[in-house]
């Protein structure tokens, strides 16, 4: 029976369900009103059901249908709908909306849910990555970790760096920024699912039009859409996931202190939002990019969310450049490599900078020794000259010229003797950050 676009008012008679060897029944693009008759279940030979755009509404009873393909079971399940609540159809193959827009049932997507799996799969391999920090002290450690401070892997040009301060208006403009993010990508993913029931962002794909029984496929994204939309996402995401493993990385070379737990939050944060950043962008696109040009504009639009935290931090520059210079001296003071450098060298370089003060020191020695003994000739030479001599005006000038020399040298040997002790002091000083480092090194070992 078809029976489509035809302007067919009125309702479905329950008498239907009394052919039993009806194979097709088809009452698409008129007016039929009211219920669906619960009888239609008996027709078990039923292979082809078409329903949509008409005005019926309630409950379409459960039915198996012979040879099923995409266009096999159509009725107007979709929304947005003419009325309250779409028709609820389990067993359709296909729903339509008010604007004669479908898609097919199977591919109802809940992107809320598998965010939410995501994200504790993010959170296990990170785990697994501060474990493997832990336990792993050769080989990939010596290969993976950074000898950039933990400011340089966050970002300077990041609010995220705000994780690594001490400030608490620092941390709460960085929690702010965070949870801002994540409802953003939240909103993004939840608009993306495809419930149709729902009114919901997702884009029908397919059109079922009035001079054919099959829907046709509508959307005209190809390959080359999503070969630029791969290299969007590789050029600003990378670094942030590379960033993140990397301060959660190098975490535990601060030992078990405060520093670490800011590192390893920071490298959380990072590589999740980071994480959640692609899933948005690829489910979002999935729902709603039908050409290839709207799926590069709806991408920017998600990277740019990505990018709040920058534009943040570029706010604060601007709003209160002596606040924020200050918490960046702060971070960078903190978390300077040379606060961890006996952890990351075992202390050598320390013991070369030792050495090689102790060398400028004893060549210091040896120029002073030099220009004492130098003198002590000059004054005996000038005595011995002043006997002989004695009265002769150009000997006179002569010593007065090795009298002035002598002084300079003297002035140049009490000029060395100052330098020579602040370079003692120097060393005594390293010497005690060392014993200091080493008494921490095994402590923490």
């Amino acid at each position: 029976v078809d029976m489509h676009d035809n302007d067919l008012k009125g309702s479905i008679p329950s008498e239907i369900g009394h052919l039993f060897n009806l194979t097709s029944f088809v009452v698409s693009f008129n007016e039929i009103t009211g219920t669906f008759p619960t009888e239609i279940a008996m027709l078990s030979n039923l292979e082809l059901l078409h329903l949509h755009d008409n005005r019926l509404q309630g409950f379409v009873p459960r039915l198996t249908l012979k040879g099923q393909t995409k266009s096999s079971f159509i009725a107007d399940c979709g929304s947005p709908s003419d009325f309250d609540f779409p028709l609820d159809c389990p067993d359709c193959t296909m729903c339509c909306n008010s604007q004669q827009e479908c898609d097919v049932t199977s591919a109802t997507k809940r992107f809320g849910m598998w965010a939410a799996v995501l994200m504790g799969s993010v959170f296990g391999f990170l785990c697994l990555v501060v474990v493997a920090s832990w336990l792993q002290k050769e080989g990939l450690y010596q290969c993976f970790s950074s000898k950039s401070d933990a400011y340089d892997a966050v970002g300077k040009d990041s609010v995220y760096c705000f994780f690594l301060s001490n400030s608490i208006t620092a941390w709460v403009l960085a929690i702010v920024v965070l949870v801002a993010q994540v409802i953003c990508f939240f909103q993004y993913i939840d608009g993306a699912s495809l419930v149709f029931d729902s009114d919901k962002d997702w884009v029908y794909r397919y059109v079922c039009p009035r001079n054919s029984l099959d829907c046709r496929f509508t959307s005209d994204v190809g390959g080359f859409g999503w070969v630029f939309f791969a290299i969007f996402l590789v050029v600003h995401l990378l670094s942030d996931f590379v960033n993140g493993l990397k301060l959660i990385w190098n975490a535990p070379r601060y030992g078990l202190s405060w520093k670490t737990c800011q590192c390893l939050w920071g490298g959380f944060c990072l590589f999740s939002i980071s994480a959640l950043a692609l899933y948005s962008s690829v489910v979002y696109n999935i729902a709603i990019s039908r050409s290839n040009l709207e799926l590069i504009f709806n991408t920017v639009i998600l990277l740019f969310v990505n990018e709040l935290d920058e534009k943040m931090h570029s706010c604060l520059e601007t709003i209160s450049p002596t606040w924020l210079e200050m918490t960046s001296d702060n971070i960078k003071a903190t978390f300077s490599n040379t606060n961890d450098l006996v952890e990351n060298t075992g202390g050598e370089e320390v013991q070369d900078s030792i050495l090689d003060h102790q060398r400028r020191i004893n060549e210091l020695e040896e120029e002073i020794e030099r220009i004492t003994q130098l003198g002590r000739r000059l004054v005996q030479r000038s005595v011995a000259m002043k006997i002989s001599r004695g009265g002769n005006t150009k000997l006179k000038k002569k010593m007065a010229k090795i009298v002035a020399k002598q002084v300079a040298n003297r002035k140049e040997i009490e000029r060395m003797n100052i330098t020579n002790q602040e370079q003692g002091r120097k060393v005594e000083s390293l010497e005690s950050e060392l014993k200091h480092f080493k008494a921490k090194f095994q402590s923490l070992s």
